[in-house]
Order: structure tokens, then C-alpha cells, then sequence
């Protein structure tokens, strides 16, 4: 703890608060209350003892006089030397106090009479009180005069003896107790006034923005950006000049400044507020606009004026060039919409075409797997078809044996029908909105594309909630499942992910029917999260991919089904979320 006070590093503003307040408290404590003292002790101890105490004390009172000084002039150079000039104080603020503990010891040691001690205890009393007004702004210093002035008196009191002066001693030290937390509460709202009138100066004086404070048309006071606005040199200058002179003759609307502005402070003292916009011109005569903002504030029980200029010049310049291609814009705004209509239907065809391109893709995409689902019943026909033939040749073909082969080869001759017809289906143009729902779309997909993930050892995780059902062009929006899972394969299949799995979960969400697709492939990176909807942007090689299936995906969901398709990545990989509104 003492460590601690003693190498304090307190802020030049709290050092500059103490110089300013301590010499009255010096005067107090080594002029007035030592002569006091030695008129009370005058009859009862030798003088000599007395005249050399106050000799001391008129000493000390020179060398802080003295450090003081020294601090003043560090202060204002912000020199790091003010901190041992600091500790000096301390020193000096220490023997000063033991310099009151020694005469009570002396008044205890002859004998003086009680009431005399007790008048000397109040006047230290009073004086490490009073302490917290002058040295307060710097604790240690506080803390090592009133700490060191109680302890001497309270161990003087206890020796004198006696329960009155044990009470006293026990009063003086609770009182120590008090005077310390209350100093260094006192310290901390100190600090925190000044560090915050520190901070307030660093904005005012730092702002790129001209800050003044006037009264009426005079100026308090200004930030150096608001000198720079009117091109003045020096600060005091620019203070000395009326507001009157900064302003010509009339403002752009033909109402005399003077007037105007006086319009405008009065609006602000009223109101406690006003913003606008004013022409000014500057110490060369040039004048420029500035857009004004008056604030209406209270200092020491005295109405003033805070004020913001910010120069708008080039806004302004910027209002005038917009006004003159005003008839411009208009002129072109008169065949804009027939411009926009043809702009429009260049679009549609050009999604058409787009939309053409990413089914050829996906009708690729589901030849493959056809030929993938079809590939195991077709072995199995075959391999059914040999086994008749071989039996046939050894003459072991049996009725029973011919039966089964031929139920098994119906078997999977429906299963190849039925591929057949859920292919169909999902390229099936739709013509109008039919009635379906998440776990519908789900399964419908996954029948086609189950095969294909089984085989890539993928986990289809399914986590269906949402039952409700809804009107939608249904075939597309399987054509956007579809794809986003087909997406989410070719991830796994890629970056070869251990475990993979696709998870499709679907919910309601504020009466919203919510779809999402997420894989534990890694994400999409960053940087071209914002490009993937693009038409033609893809992450695969330019052989495996045509950059269209997400682009077609989002312009289904929000062009045709009036939805929203989103992406965003997980702890584990991407998640693209589909939202459908209730309304539909």
C-alpha cells in the first residue's frame, strides 16, 4: 500500500489543483496554527522549546513553499520531474505533520494542563480536516499528513492516560478512519471531474468541426477548426471579432443577417435548439455556407450559446450541378419506362434461356442418376435371365424355379417403371399452384436422389417438423431441393469428408414455413459468400459446373413462390434456408 502511494503517477491536472490550493493551507499549518499553539503553551513550556519548534515550522513552511514552485513550473512543461519534485512533498507533508505530534507530546510530557491538550487536538483535528480541501486532488499527500498527524496525537493521548483521553484516542482514531475513506472518495470524484473535463477539452480543441461558446453576438470561446474555417491566424483575434462580421449583408433568401441571426439565437434561447443552414464569408471576404447547429447551455447560472459549424460548400456545390441536370433527368425520365419495359422483357428471356441452360444441366445430372438407380436392377434381370438360360440347358429348369425368376424379373421391371414415372414427374412443367408440403417436397426428392447418396456413403438426417401445407409451384421448388442437396454431395464428395451427412429440417417460424439444408462440408469461404447467387458464379471446375443452379434456386423461391433463399455457414458447413410466407 505504501509502495503503491508512493509511486502513484498522478495526472498533471490533479499535481496542477494541488499547487493552486496548497499555499493557503501552508500558511494555515505553519504560520497561524503554530502561533496559536505556542500562545496556549506560552505559560506552561520553556520558550526557548517554543521558539525553536516554530523556527522549524517557518523552515518547512519555506521548503514546500519552495517545492510548490518547482511543481508549477513542471506542470505547465508536462515534465516528468514533477513526479520526484512529488515525492519531496510527501516527505516534507510527512515531518510536518510529526512536527504537531511532537508539541502534544511535549504539552503531555510538562504536564499541561487537559484542557490545553484537548484545544491542541482539536486544532490538529481541524487541520488534517481541513487538509482534504487543499492537498485533497493528490491522495498520498492527504493521506500521509492526516495518517501521520493522527497516529502521533493518538499515541500522545494514550500515554497521557486517563479514560477521558482514551475516549479522545479512541474518537481520534475512528475519526482517522472516516477522514481516510471520505478523502479518497473525494479523491476519485476529483479524478473522474477531471478526467472527464480532460476529455471534454481534447474533443472541443480536437473536433474537425468549428465548436464556439458566445454570449449574445461576442464570443467566449473557440476550437482552432473554427479559426481555420474563417481564416483567422490567431485565436484572440478571431475571438474579438463579432459575429456581424462574419456574415454578408444578406443571406441567399434576401433577409438581412443581422436580423436573421438574431431570429435564430432567440428561437435557440427559447427553445434550447436550432439548426440551419448559413452563409458566411471569411477574413478574406470570400463566403461560403455552413450548416449551423445552436444549443442552448448553462454556465455558473449564465445562459450561453454552444455552437457546431461544419462547412458545406461542397455539398451545396454539389445541390447547385443536381438542380442544373434536373431538366436532364426529367427529359429522360420521359421514355424511361418505356426503356425499362424493354430492359424488362431482355431480362425475362435472358432468365429463360438461363433457366433452359440450368434444366439441361439437372436433366444431365438426372440421366446419371437414373442410370445410377437402374444399374442394380438391370444386373439383377440379367443374372435372373442367365440363371433361366443355364437351367434350361441342363434340362433342371422346374416349374417352381421358372416362377420365382419370372416374379422377381416383374419385381424389378416395376421398380424401373416407377423410377421412370418420379423422373417424369419432377420435370413436369407446372402450370399452376398445387398443394404440398415440406415433407412431401422432401421425400419426393430424396427418391430420386437417395440412391446416389447411399452410394457416396452420405447420412441423410431428416428432422421434419413442419406438417402444415401450403400452395406452390411444386415441381420447382423440388428442382431447388434437389439442387441444394445435389450441391451439398458434391462438397462431401470433394473435400472427401469423413462421416458426411446432409441434414434437411424444415419448421414454422413466426407463421412462416421455414426449409433448410445444411452439410458438415466446411462452409463457403468469406469472400464470395455475397457472390454465390450470382448468375454463372460457381466454386466447382468450369467442367463440373454452369454457376446457374443457384441463381435459378433463388429467382424460383422469391420470383415464382414469393419466398426467400438465404446462405449462411454453420459450426460444421453451409446452410441455405428457404422461408415461405404463411400467405400462401
Amino acid at each position: 500500500m505504501l509502495i503503491k502511494l508512493w509511486n502513484e503517477r498522478y495526472s498533471f491536472e490533479l499535481i496542477k489543483i494541488l499547487t493552486e490550493t496548497i499555499n493557503l493551507g501552508l500558511i494555515i499549518v505553519h504560520i497561524i496554527t503554530p502561533l496559536i499553539i505556542v500562545y496556549l503553551l506560552y505559560d506552561f513550556i520553556d520558550h526557548n522549546v517554543l521558539i525553536l519548534w516554530l523556527s522549524v515550522h517557518i523552515i518547512f513552511f519555506t521548503l514546500r513553499l519552495f517545492i510548490n514552485t518547482q511543481l508549477v513550473k513542471l506542470v505547465k512543461k508536462r515534465s516528468e520531474k514533477v513526479y520526484s519534485y512529488l515525492k519531496v512533498m510527501y516527505l516534507l507533508s510527512f515531518f510536518s505533520a510529526l512536527l504537531h505530534g511532537y508539541i502534544v507530546w511535549i504539552s503531555v510530557l510538562y504536564n499541561v494542563s487537559d484542557t490545553i491538550i484537548f484545544l491542541i487536538g482539536a486544532l490538529i483535528l481541524g487541520l488534517s480536516a481541513g487538509s482534504l480541501s487543499t492537498v485533497g486532488s493528490v491522495f498520498s499527500v492527504y493521506l500521509i499528513y492526516m495518517v501521520s498527524s493522527f497516529s502521533v496525537l493518538i499515541s500522545a493521548l494514550i500515554y497521557h492516560g486517563g479514560d477521558i483521553f482514551h475516549l479522545y484516542a479512541l474518537a481520534m482514531f475512528t475519526m482517522m478512519g472516516v477522514l481516510s475513506v471520505s478523502g479518497y472518495r473525494h479523491y476519485i470524484a476529483m479524478r473522474n471531474t477531471v478526467s472527464l473535463d480532460s476529455t471534454f477539452k481534447t474533443i472541443y480543441e480536437n473536433s474537425s468541426d468549428g465548436v464556439v461558446v458566445f454570449k449574445k453576438n461576442k464570443f467566449v470561446s473557440s476550437n482552432r477548426a473554427m479559426q481555420k474555417l474563417f481564416k483567422y491566424a490567431h485565436q484572440d483575434t478571431f475571438l474579438n471579432t463579432s459575429l456581424r462580421a462574419l456574415s454578408p449583408r444578406y443571406q441567399p433568401d434576401g433577409v438581412s443577417s443581422v436580423k436573421k441571426m438574431f431570429e435564430m439565437v432567440n428561437i435557440t434561447l427559447d427553445e434550447g435548439f436550432k439548426s440551419f443552414e448559413w452563409v458566411h464569408k471569411d477574413q478574406n471576404g470570400k463566403e461560403f455556407w455552413c450548416e449551423i447547429v445552436l444549443t442552448k447551455i448553462n454556465l455558473n447560472g449564465v445562459d450561453l450559446i454552444h455552437g457546431v459549424w461544419r462547412d458545406i460548400s461542397n455539398r451545396k456545390a454539389l445541390e447547385f450541378i443536381a438542380l442544373q441536370d434536373k431538366a436532364k433527368i426529367e427529359s429522360l425520365n420521359s421514355n424511361l419506362e418505356e426503356r425499362v419495359q424493354e430492359e424488362l422483357k431482355l431480362n425475362r428471356e435472358k432468365d429463360k434461356q438461363m433457366f433452359h441452360q440450368s434444366r439441361l444441366a439437372q436433366m444431365g445430372e438426372m440421366i446419371n442418376m437414373i442410370a445410377h438407380q437402374w444399374r442394380q436392377p438391370l444386373s439383377a434381370i440379367a443374372s435372373a435371365g442367365a440363371l433361366i438360360n443355364l437351367k434350361a440347358q441342363l434340362s433342371k429348369l422346374d416349374k417352381e424355379t421358372a416362377m420365382e425368376v419370372s416374379q422377381n424379373i416383374a419385381n424389378y421391371t416395376q421398380h424401373l417403371s416407377a423410377t421412370i414415372d418420379d423422373f417424369r414427374d419432377f420435370f413436369k412443367e407446372d402450370k399452376e399452384k398445387e398443394i404440398t408440403s415440406f415433407t412431401y417436397l422432401v421425400n419426393s426428392v430424396l427418391k430420386i436422389i437417395r440412391t446416389t447418396l447411399e452410394s457416396n456413403n452420405i447420412e441423410v438426417i431428416l428432422e421434419l417438423k413442419c406438417k402444415d401445407i401450403f400452395m406452390i409451384y411444386s415441381n420447382e421448388l423440388k428442382q431447388v431441393i434437389i439442387n441444394l442437396v445435389k450441391n451439398a454431395q458434391d462438397v462431401l464428395v470433394e473435400k472427401n469428408i469423413k462421416n458426411p451427412y446432409i441434414k434437411l429440417k424444415s419448421y414454422v417460424n413466426d407463421g412462416n414455413y421455414i426449409l433448410e439444408v445444411s452439410d458438415n462440408g466446411g462452409g463457403i469461404p468469406q469472400d464470395v459468400m455475397d457472390d454465390i447467387f450470382n448468375p454463372y458464379f460457381s466454386t466447382k471446375l468450369k467442367k463440373e459446373g454452369t454457376g446457374l443452379g443457384l441463381y435459378m434456386s433463388k429467382t424460383i423461391v422469391e420470383e415464382h413462390c414469393e419466398g426467400n433463399l438465404s446462405c449462411y455457414n454453420t459450426q460444421d458447413g453451409a446452410c441455405f434456408r428457404i422461408e415461405l410466407p404463411n400467405a400462401q
